[in-house]
C-alpha cells in the first residue's frame, strides 16, 4: 500500500485540502442561508447550482486540460473556488451565492477531472484500481472530515468562509511543488444519450433517479436538521454519519452485486430506502437520535451505491472501449438528476414542512422501484459471470480512467533525463542518438524498451536498424522492445516485420506474433506480410506463427467480458486470418486449417467451410461457381481429403467433428456416407451428438436424404445419356 501511494502523496495531499475545504462549503451554506432567513425555496434553488458547474465542468474540463495542463488547471481551480467562497461569505445575497454555487460546481469537478487524469497516468493496470479506490476514499475522508470544521466559529461570522478559502488557496502547494509532470491528454470519445439510454435503460434511468435522491439528501439534509434542533456538534456528527455511510456501504453492495442478480439487489435496496425513509421523521419525533444517525447512514449509503450500481449495469451492455464515452454520458444524466434534486425537495419542504424531504425521497424511490420492476420483467437478467463488477465509485462528477474496467492505454514511453537526451540528440544526428542508447542499454537493460520506444518517434531513425542495435545490446529482451517500438509507433509497424522477417530469422516467429498481437486491428494484415517472406524458406515455422498467434487470440477471448467477446467475431477473423495464408502458401491449406480450429475449436466449422470452398475451387475444371466440373480423379482427392480432414477432426476436436462432418456434406454430397461411417467409428461421438445437426435433425436423416438425391441424379444421368 505504502508503495503504491509514495509517487502520488502529494497529489493526493493537494485533492484532500481541496475536498476539506468543499465538505466545509456544503455545510456551511445552506446553514448559513437558513440562519440569515434565505427562503427555502431560494436556498434550493441556490444549492442547485452547484450541479449545473458540475455540468458544465463535465463538459469543459477536457478541453481545458488540454489546453493549459493540469498544474496550471489545478492552481486556476483553486483560485477561483476561493474567491467563489470569500465572496459568498461577503456578500451572502442569493443571486451572489447562486453565481459562486456554479463556479465552485465548475472548479471541482475541473480539480477531480485533473488529479483523476494525472493519476490514470501515473498508474499501472495493475495497480489502478487500488488508486481508484484510495483516491474515492480520501475524497469521501476529507468531505467527512470538513463537517466538522463548522464547529470552529459561529455561523454568522466570516471566519468559517476565510477558512474554506484559505484550505482551497493551500491545496494548490503540494501539486505545484510535485516533481511529476502532467501527462498529455487525448481527446476522448463520445456517445449520445440516447444511444446509452437504448443500451441500458435501467442504468441511465437509475443513473439519473441517483442524481435526484443523492442531492437532495446531501444539500437539503442540514435545513431538515437545523429545522428539527440539531445544531453545532450534533450537526457535524449528522452530517458525518451521512457521509460516512457513503463509505462503508460500497463494500456490503459490492458482495451483493456481485454474487446476485444486480436487479434483485437495486430492487432490495430501493425498498429498503423506502422504509428507512418512512422511519426517521418518526426516530425524530421520538427523540431516538442515535437510531435517526444509523438510519441517515444507511439511506445516504443506499443512495450513493445506486451510482456505481447504474454504471455496472450500463457496463455490462458496452464494449470495453465504450466504457469512458457512456460514464460521460451517465455522468451528464447524473448532473441534470441533480440540478432537479435540490430545487424540488426545497419546494416540498417549503410546502410541507421540512419532514417532507424523505416524503419527497418516497415518492422518488416508489417511481425507480416501479420502473426496476418493470425492466425485471422486459428482460431476463444476465448470468451470474457475465455481470459486470461493482467498483466503488462515488458521485464525484469525474469519467475515471483509473476505473479497471475501462480499457488500459499503454504510456509509449516514460520521459526520463536519458530519453530526453537521447531524442534532443536524435534531431540532430540520428546515428549518434542509436549508439549512445546501444551504450545505455548495455548498461541497463531493463531501459531498453523505453528508450527504442522513445527514439522511434524520430522519423529520421531507421526503425529497423534502431531495433537491430538495441536487440544486439539486449538480446533477452526481443520480444519487449518490438512490443515497444509497435506501441509508439504503430504506422511502422509494417516496415518492422518486413525487417524482422527478412533479416532477423533465428526467432521471428515470437517476435511477428508479439508485434501481430501489440496491434490488433491490424494484426492479421501484419501475419499476412511476414507469411509472404516466410512461407517459401520456413513453412513449418510459418504453422508455429499461425498456432502461437491464434492461440494467444484464444485466451484473450477468455479473458473478456462477454459483450466484447460477441462484438470480437473471432470466428471471422479465425477465418480471415486462414485465408489470407492459405493465398499466400495454398500448399499448406489443410495444414493451417488443423492449426487455426485446433488453436480456437468454436472457429472449426467456419473454418471447414472455407477449407471445403478451397478444396473445391481448385479441383474444379470449371471457373463458374454455380455449376462446378470435376473429373473422376478430382471427385477421388476431394473425398480422401475429406475423409481425412474429419479423421483428423474426430481425433483431435471431437467436440466439433459432427458439425464440421455436415459442412462437408452440405458442400459435397458425395461423402455423405463415408462422413456417417466416420464419426460411428469413433469411441469419441456419443450417440446423442451424432443426432445433431445444423438444423436440429439427424445427421443420419440428412446423409440419406442426400444419398437418395445423389442416387437419383445418377440415374438421371444413365437415362438422358440412353
Amino acid at each position: 500500500m505504502i508503495m503504491t501511494l509514495k509517487p502520488f502523496i502529494l497529489l493526493l495531499t493537494s485533492g484532500f485540502l481541496l475536498m476539506l475545504g468543499y465538505g466545509l462549503s456544503n455545510i456551511l451554506l445552506p446553514v448559513r442561508m437558513q440562519n440569515d432567513g434565505v427562503s427555502l425555496e431560494n436556498m434550493g434553488l441556490v444549492l442547485s447550482m452547484l450541479s449545473v458547474g458540475f455540468l458544465l465542468g463535465a463538459h469543459y474540463s477536457r478541453i481545458l486540460l488540454q489546453r493549459v495542463g493540469h498544474i496550471r488547471m489545478f492552481a486556476m481551480c483553486g483560485s477561483l473556488t476561493s474567491v467563489a467562497i470569500l465572496l459568498s461569505g461577503l456578500y451572502p445575497e442569493p443571486l451572489m451565492l447562486a453565481s459562486m454555487r456554479v463556479v465552485t460546481g465548475f472548479c471541482i469537478i475541473c480539480t477531480n477531472a485533473t488529479l483523476d487524469s494525472w493519476l490514470s497516468h501515473s498508474a499501472t493496470e495493475k495497480n489502478r484500481g487500488r488508486i481508484l479506490s484510495i483516491n474515492q476514499m480520501m475524497i469521501m475522508t476529507a468531505l467527512f472530515s470538513g463537517q466538522f470544521l463548522l464547529n470552529i466559529a459561529p455561523i454568522d461570522d466570516i471566519t468559517l468562509f476565510v477558512i474554506c478559502g484559505v484550505l482551497f488557496s493551500l491545496s494548490i502547494t503540494p501539486i505545484v511543488i510535485s516533481k511529476q509532470k502532467g501527462p498529455h491528454i487525448e481527446d476522448s470519445p463520445s456517445m449520445s444519450l440516447m444511444t446509452v439510454f437504448k443500451l441500458s435503460p435501467l442504468g441511465v434511468i437509475s443513473c439519473f433517479y441517483c442524481g435526484i435522491l443523492y442531492a437532495s439528501l446531501i444539500n437539503m439534509l442540514p435545513i431538515f436538521a437545523s429545522k428539527n434542533g440539531i445544531t453545532d456538534l450534533d450537526l457535524s456528527i449528522f452530517m458525518g454519519a451521512a457521509i460516512s455511510g457513503a463509505i462503508i456501504l460500497q463494500f456490503p453492495i459490492a458482495y451483493l452485486s456481485d454474487n446476485f442478480d444486480r436487479r434483485k439487489v437495486m430492487l432490495f435496496m430501493v425498498a429498503t430506502l423506502i422504509v428507512l425513509s418512512l422511519s426517521v421523521p418518526l426516530l425524530m419525533s421520538e427523540g431516538m437520535f442515535k437510531l435517526t444517525l444509523f438510519a441517515i447512514a444507511l439511506i445516504t449509503g443506499l443512495v450513493a451505491c445506486l451510482y456505481p450500481m447504474s454504471m455496472s449495469e450500463t457496463f455490462d451492455t458496452v464494449l470495453k472501449e465504450q466504457i469512458l464515452a457512456a460514464m460521460s454520458s451517465l455522468l451528464l444524466i447524473y448532473a441534470l438528476g441533480s440540478i432537479l434534486g435540490p430545487y424540488l425537495a426545497s419546494v416540498v419542504m417549503d410546502a410541507f414542512g421540512s419532514s417532507a424531504l424523505f416524503s419527497f425521497m418516497n415518492v422518488v424511490a416508489l417511481t425507480l422501484l416501479l420502473f426496476i420492476s418493470i425492466r425485471m420483467k422486459l428482460q431476463q437478467a444476465l448470468p451470474l459471470d457475465e455481470q459486470e463488477s461493482f467498483i466503488m465509485q462515488t458521485p464525484s462528477g469525474v469519467v475515471s480512467e483509473l476505473d479497471p474496467r475501462t480499457q488500459y492505454t499503454e504510456v509509449q514511453f516514460e520521459s526520463t533525463p536519458e530519453v530526453e537526451v537521447a531524442i534532443s540528440l536524435a534531431n540532430k544526428n540520428p546515428s549518434a542518438a542509436v549508439n549512445m542508447v546501444k551504450a545505455l542499454v548495455l548498461r541497463d537493460p531493463n531501459n531498453a524498451s523505453n528508450l527504442a520506444a522513445a527514439l522511434s518517434t524520430i522519423e529520421a531513425i531507421d526503425i529497423g536498424k534502431l531495433y537491430a542495435a538495441i536487440t544486439s545490446a539486449a538480446p533477452q529482451m526481443s520480444i519487449h522492445i518490438a512490443e515497444a517500438l509497435t506501441n509508439a509507433s504503430p504506422e511502422q509497424a509494417e516496415q518492422l516485420v518486413d525487417w524482422i522477417t527478412s533479416e532477423y530469422p533465428e526467432q521471428f516467429t515470437n517476435i511477428v506474433v508479439a508485434i501481430a498481437n501489440a496491434m490488433p486491428d491490424n494484426g492479421i494484415d501484419l501475419m499476412e506480410l511476414a507469411a509472404e517472406n516466410m512461407a517459401e524458406e520456413y513453412p513449418s515455422e510459418l504453422l508455429e506463427m499461425t498456432e502461437e498467434y491464434m492461440t494467444n487470440l484464444s485466451d484473450s477471448l477468455d479473458a473478456m467480458r462477454p459483450v466484447d467477446r460477441v462484438a470480437a467475431a473471432s470466428e471471422n477473423t479465425a477465418t480471415e486470418l486462414y485465408n489470407r495464408l492459405t493465398d499466400v502458401s495454398p500448399q499448406q491449406s489443410v495444414e493451417l486449417a488443423f492449426t487455426v480450429s485446433e488453436s480456437l475449436p468454436e472457429s472449426s466449422n467456419d473454418i471447414a467451410e472455407a477449407y471445403v470452398q478451397n478444396l473445391i475451387d481448385s479441383e474444379s475444371q470449371s471457373g463458374n461457381e454455380s455449376e462446378q466440373i470435376f473429373s473422376e480423379g478430382a471427385l477421388e482427392n476431394i473425398e480422401s481429403a475429406a475423409n481425412n480432414y474429419v479423421n483428423h477432426m474426430v481425433e483431435n476436436i471431437p467436440e466439433h467433428a459432427v458439425d464440421v462432418a455436415s459442412t462437408f456434406v452440405d458442400s459435397f454430397p458425395e461423402v455423405a456416407s463415408d462422413m456417417l461411417e466416420i464419426l460411428q467409428d469413433s469411441d469419441d461421438i456419443e450417440e446423442s451428438e451424432l443426432s445433431t445437426s445444423i438444423d436440429d435433425k439427424p445427421l443420419q436423416s440428412i446423409v440419406e436424404q442426400q444419398l437418395q438425391e445423389a442416387v437419383q441424379t445418377q440415374s438421371d444421368d444413365i437415362e438422358d445419356n440412353i
